[in-house]
């Protein structure tokens, strides 16, 4: 029994860990504490991040979901007149857009009547609504080119439908003369709000180093659809051109004759073409406007795309989160390979 106590106690050390042993597993439990911290931290910035986007998306989707539905459908407000259209995007902005649509106008929306006379319309058709989406300062007026928006100072995005007047000359009557003949409608002054995004920061008074808007909320891309130039007397293939923010910032297609726009200078027909063309200018076209992009390139506008940006915070590296949408145009009315989408009484 002694030697087997003895041999016991030979095996007992009482001199517990090294240093070394010590400091290796210091080292492991450091490195397993950090791994874990990093995960816990990867782990709730990922959730914010979500959290923030879904917040975005509550704020942008009804937005976006009425705004396709609403381009898609968009319309002529007449027919051409001595073959000049009558574009249904009435005026082109990086900021703002107004259009009309075939949506929305075949019930009661009589605003004014003659005295004394009964301003039932009885569900009738008035004509296309008017699409005005416009982002506003905080001052609840649209944004110009000196209006800062940011996080700090958050702007808005509104979608506004206005509808026809009907009743003006008797109860009934649209405005409109004629649905679909144009050449325009009255609109009233009150709007039926179809979206309002809060916190966008969108920002028209960031510019480049040549003054040009960095941050559009809309993009236009015109279809040519080809013709002949009159001073070569080549033909040129069809071309989709993406209209810049600066083009769309001063309302002229620059450097026309670059992307192939026979454009000639009405003064001097036999001279080089003009290097620019208004986007808001309509003209039938002809010998020196062949196509109705260089005629009216306002009615030669097939998509057009969004780019909106909303301040939430831990999305992005710059605390935004951006929702981009591009939305094609109905060119032409059902059967038919040359005219434009007019107003319909029967899907409107």
């Amino acid at each position: 029994m002694n030697r087997v106590r003895r041999a016991l106690d030979r095996d007992r050390d009482d001199s517990g860990m090294t240093l070394v042993e010590l400091l290796v597993t210091s080292t492991v439990l450091i490195v397993l504490l950090g791994m874990v911290f990093i995960s816990l931290t990867m782990v709730e910035g990922l959730s914010g991040s979500v959290t923030s986007q879904f917040q975005e998306f509550q704020q942008t989707l009804p937005a976006m979901a009425p705004f396709h539905t609403l381009l898609a459908a968009e319309v002529e407000p007449a027919p051409p007149s001595a073959g000049v259209p009558t574009p249904g995007f009435a005026s082109l902005g990086n900021f703002a857009l107004t259009f009309y649509a075939n949506v929305g106008t075949a019930f009661n929306n009589t605003t004014s009547c003659p005295s004394g006379q009964s301003c039932s319309t009885g569900g009738t058709t008035a004509g296309p609504a008017m699409i005005v989406a416009v982002e506003l300062g905080g001052d609840g007026n649209p944004v110009t080119a000196l209006t800062a928006c940011s996080a700090a100072q958050p702007c808005s995005f509104q979608m506004r439908m206005y509808l026809p007047l009907t009743g003006l000359t008797a109860p009934g009557v649209s405005s409109c003369p004629g649905v679909g003949t144009g050449p325009t409608c009255q609109y009233s002054a009150d709007f039926r709000l179809l979206a309002n995004v809060q916190n966008v920061v969108n920002d028209p008074s960031s510019v480049d180093a040549n003054g040009a808007q960095n941050d559009p909320i809309f993009g236009y891309t015109v279809l040519d659809t080809g013709g002949i130039d009159p001073v070569t007397g080549t033909t040129y293939s069809a071309q989709a051109i993406t209209l810049t923010a600066a083009q769309v910032q001063t309302q002229q297609l620059t450097g026309v004759v670059l992307v192939g726009y026979p454009v000639i200078n009405p003064q001097q027909p036999t001279s080089y073409p003009i290097s620019s063309q208004l986007l808001t200018a309509c003209a039938a076209p002809s010998a020196n406007y062949p196509t109705v992009a260089t005629a009216c390139p306002a009615d030669a506008v097939q998509s057009v795309s969004v780019d909106l940006k909303v301040a939430k915070p831990g999305t992005g590296s710059n605390g935004t989160q951006e929702n981009n949408l591009v939305v094609y145009r109905f060119a032409q009315s059902p059967g038919s390979s040359t005219a434009p989408y007019q107003y319909s009484a029967a899907v409107g």
